[in-house]
C-alpha cells in the first residue's frame, strides 16, 4: 500500500465533546506514523488556539485558520491573509450593522468590541477559548490570517451576496461565520503541501466533522465524516464512521487498513 497524507480536523474530530483525546486515537495515531504515513491537523483554530493538540499529539505538520496558514514540519510553508483594505471596508459595514469582530493572527486573539453579547461567549465557548482580551486597533499592527463576525443567518445579506469578492464566509456556530481570503481554504493548502511531499491526490485522507472541512474532504482522495458530522458533510464524504466519542478515527482506520 503507497503511504498516505493524512489531514485531521480538531474540534469534533482529534477532540470528543468534552474536548479530550480518545485513547484510541491516541494509538492510532502512534501506530499510523510507525507505519510511515504522513499526518497533518487542519483546523479553523489559529496557532495559539491549536498548539496544545499540536505538542500533546506530536503533530509536527498542521494547517491553522482554515488554510490560510500552513506549517510542514514546523516550517511556514503557506500564507495567504486578508487583504487590509477591503478589511478595513468589512469592519465599517459590521460597526454599522452592530456585528462583533474578532482578530485572528497566526498566534493571537483580540477582539474589536469591548464588551461582547452573551450569544458570542457561547459561540467562543463551543471552541474551547472564552472572549479574547479587548484591542480594537490590533488589526492595524498584525497580519490577520483569518477574522471572526458574529450575525445571524438573516443577516448575512450584508456581507455574503458579492459586496466582499476577496473574502470568503465559513458559518460554523448559528452566530458564528469565518472570514478568509477568497482563495484560501483548508483543501488548497492541504493539497498544496502534500503535493509538496509528493503525495498524489489519490493517496491523501481528511478526516473532518463540519461545513469549514467539506470542502476538504470531497477534494481529497478519501474524505471520512465524523458520525457527529452536519449532515450535508456527511452526505458528501467518502466513508462515514462514528462519533467523535466513540473511537470514529481509530475504526476507520481500521476499516481502511491503515492501522
Amino acid at each position: 500500500m503507497n503511504k498516505k497524507m493524512i489531514f485531521f480536523d480538531i474540534d469534533g474530530t482529534l477532540l470528543d465533546e468534552n474536548k479530550e483525546v480518545l485513547a484510541s486515537t491516541r494509538d492510532a495515531l502512534k501506530t499510523l506514523k510507525k507505519n510511515g504515513h504522513e499526518l497533518a491537523i487542519a483546523t479553523g483554530r489559529n496557532l495559539f488556539l491549536a498548539q496544545k493538540v499540536i505538542e500533546e499529539l506530536d503533530f509536527n505538520s498542521y494547517i491553522v485558520c482554515n488554510g490560510a496558514a500552513g506549517y510542514y514540519h514546523h516550517e511556514l510553508v503557506f500564507e495567504n491573509s486578508l487583504d487590509p483594505v477591503a478589511y478595513e471596508e468589512l469592519l465599517q459595514v459590521a460597526d454599522l450593522q452592530g456585528h462583533q469582530i474578532v482578530y485572528q493572527s497566526a498566534d493571537l486573539l483580540r477582539s474589536r468590541d469591548e464588551v461582547s453579547k452573551k450569544s458570542i461567549e457561547e459561540a467562543m465557548n463551543s471552541i474551547d477559548f472564552g472572549v479574547p482580551d479587548y484591542d480594537r486597533e490590533f488589526y492595524q499592527s498584525n497580519k490577520l490570517y483569518q477574522s471572526l463576525i458574529f450575525y445571524s443567518e438573516l443577516e448575512k445579506k450584508h456581507y455574503e451576496q458579492g459586496q466582499f469578492p476577496k473574502f470568503r464566509f465559513v458559518r460554523w456556530h448559528d452566530v458564528g461565520v469565518d472570514i478568509l481570503p477568497y482563495d484560501g481554504s483548508k483543501a488548497n493548502t492541504a493539497l498544496k503541501i502534500a503535493k509538496m511531499q509528493g503525495f498524489s491526490v489519490e493517496d491523501t485522507i481528511a478526516f473532518g466533522d463540519g461545513l469549514n472541512d467539506l470542502e476538504l474532504l470531497t477534494m481529497v482522495g478519501t474524505g471520512v465524516a465524523m458520525g457527529n458530522a452536519v449532515e450535508l458533510v456527511k452526505s458528501q464524504a467518502t466513508y462515514v464512521t462514528d462519533n467523535c466519542n466513540e473511537d470514529g478515527i481509530a475504526k476507520a482506520l481500521t476499516k481502511l487498513n491503515l492501522i
